[in-house]
C-alpha cells in the first residue's frame, strides 16, 4: 500500500504535551484493570504503533474505534485475559501510533495492509477479531479481503458501514479537531485541554457513546483526553476523510458485505446506541449466514464500558471452548 504524506514534517503533527499526558494516563489506566499488561512498539508498513498485550491460551485480537485507542478496551481485560492471550494494537494515527495521513487513502485497503502487518509481527495466522465501530469495519473488512486468517467475528457496538447516517456529536468532533489545528486559537484550545478542568469537556463527549458517563473512571477520562490532545491533526483527516455533510461516504458502506461474511458472526448491541437502532442491528445480522444478536440493556454505542462484564461474557460465550486452558 502506498500511504501519501504531504506535509514533510509529520513529527509536528503530534502534540507534545498530549503525547506525554497520554502515555502517563494509559500507564494508569493499565495499572488499574490489568497491572501485568505489556506494552512494546510495533512495526508496519506504513510507520509504528504500540500494542498491549496481557494474559495467556489462545490468541484474541482486539480493534479500538475511530478517534479512539487501544486502551479502550481496559474495562474487558480483565475477565478475557483469563481465556486469552490479547493483543490490543494502536489503529494508524490513534493512541501512541505515529501520524497518519488518511486522505485519499483506501481504507478497506489500509485496514488489510495494517492488520497483516500487526498479525504477521505476532506470528499469528488465523485469530478471532473483536472490533468496535471503526474497529468492526476494518475487522470485516480483514475478513473480505483475507478470510483464511479469521475464525470469529465479534461486533460490540454498531459496526461503521451498517449505514450513511452520522450521529451530531461526531460532526462537533470534526468541528473541534478542525479547530484545534487553526495557528494560535489552536494553541489556546490545547493548552485548556492539557488542563484537569477539560475532563468535564470530555464527559459531554463520552455521553453521546456510553449511556453512563458517570461510571467512567479518571484515567480512562484522561487517556479520551490526551488521545485527541495527542492526534488531533491525524483524527481531521480521518474524519473529514471518511464523512461529509450528508453522512459516511458511500465507499463504506457494508449494505453488500454481508451475506459474504461466512464465519461465526456476533453482534454486541447496546440498547441506547446512538448510531443505529436495535432494528437496523437485527436486520444487518439476518443477513449474516452465521450470525448472532445479543442486545445489551441500558447501554450505548460503547456497550463493553457501560456493561463490562456481560459484554465480556457475551464475548466468552461466542467463542466457545477457545481459549480454554488445561486444568
Amino acid at each position: 500500500m502506498n500511504v501519501e504524506i504531504e506535509d514533510s514534517d509529520t513529527a509536528g503533527w503530534i502534540d507534545s504535551t498530549g503525547d506525554r499526558g497520554l502515555r502517563e494516563a494509559r500507564k494508569k489506566l493499565l495499572s488499574r484493570y490489568v497491572p501485568d499488561a505489556r506494552t512494546r512498539s510495533l512495526r508496519w508498513s506504513g510507520g509504528a504503533t504500540e500494542i498491549i498485550e496481557v494474559g495467556e491460551g489462545s490468541p484474541l485480537v482486539l480493534l479500538h474505534g475511530g478517534l479512539s485507542e487501544a486502551g479502550d478496551w481496559a474495562p474487558i481485560l480483565p475477565i478475557l485475559a483469563r481465556r486469552f492471550h490479547l493483543y490490543i494494537p494502536d489503529r494508524p494515527g490513534h493512541g501512541l501510533s505515529d501520524p497518519f495521513d488518511y486522505r485519499r487513502v483506501d481504507l478497506s485497503e489500509l485496514s488489510a495492509t495494517f492488520l497483516s502487518d500487526v498479525l504477521d509481527d505476532c506470528d499469528l495466522r488465523r485469530v478471532p477479531l473483536v472490533g468496535s465501530s471503526m474497529g468492526g469495519f476494518l475487522a470485516i473488512s480483514f475478513y473480505l479481503q483475507h478470510p483464511e486468517r479469521v475464525s470469529h467475528l465479534i461486533l460490540p457496538g454498531m459496526p461503521a458501514g451498517l449505514q450513511q447516517f452520522v450521529p451530531p456529536g461526531i460532526y462537533h468532533a470534526q468541528k473541534l479537531m478542525r479547530e484545534l489545528s487553526i495557528p494560535n486559537s489552536g494553541d489556546i484550545i490545547r493548552s485548556a485541554m492539557a488542563e484537569p478542568a477539560a475532563r468535564s469537556r470530555i464527559l459531554e463527549f463520552l455521553s453521546g457513546l456510553v449511556a453512563h458517563p458517570e461510571r467512567v473512571s479518571i484515567e480512562f477520562i484522561d487517556c479520551v483526553r490526551f488521545n485527541l490532545l495527542r492526534n488531533y491533526q491525524s483524527f481531521r483527516w480521518f474524519l473529514d476523510s471518511i464523512m461529509t455533510e450528508q453522512g459516511l461516504i458511500s465507499s463504506l458502506l457494508l449494505d453488500k458485505q454481508w451475506p459474504k461474511l461466512q464465519i461465526p458472526t456476533t453482534f454486541i448491541w447496546g440498547e441506547k446506541d446512538v448510531f443505529a437502532t436495535v432494528d437496523q442491528g437485527r436486520v444487518a445480522s439476518a443477513r449474516v449466514p452465521i450470525s448472532q444478536f445479543d442486545l445489551i440493556p441500558d447501554a450505548g454505542h460503547a456497550v463493553w464500558i457501560d456493561e463490562p462484564d456481560r459484554v465480556a461474557g457475551k464475548i466468552l460465550d461466542s467463542l466457545g471452548g477457545l481459549g480454554q486452558r488445561d486444568p
